[in-house]
């Protein structure tokens, strides 16, 4: 499991720090967005747990997190639609060991 930190931001071309904030702070049910600290850039929009947008499938899909290890101290995750597999989002973090 990884505790995310950062994120691949496409605007930028580099690994950013990722801040997580409501879409509407007044509406949980339209999800939380991962946005680039530095350019602001939406990097996916999580729908409750284990869900987000797919702008292949235009539509909330279940989401996979397939976990690989980039070079370097940060581990990662690849965020992917479960129905269509694309690619959502490249998250890096520090990896949480289970309690």
């Amino acid at each position: 499991m990884v505790d995310a930190t950062h994120i691949y931001c496409a605007n930028c071309r580099a690994i950013r720090p990722v801040e997580f904030e409501r879409l509407l702070a007044s509406e949980a049910s339209l999800g939380t967005a991962a946005r680039c600290v530095r350019c602001g850039w939406l990097a996916l929009t999580m729908i409750g747990e284990a869900r987000v947008y797919c702008d292949v499938c235009d539509e909330i899909r279940p989401a996979l997190l397939h976990e690989y290890r980039p070079a370097g101290l940060l581990s990662g995750g690849l965020v992917r639609c479960a129905v269509c597999y694309a690619s959502r989002a490249r998250l890096y973090g520090t990896k949480v060991s289970a309690r």
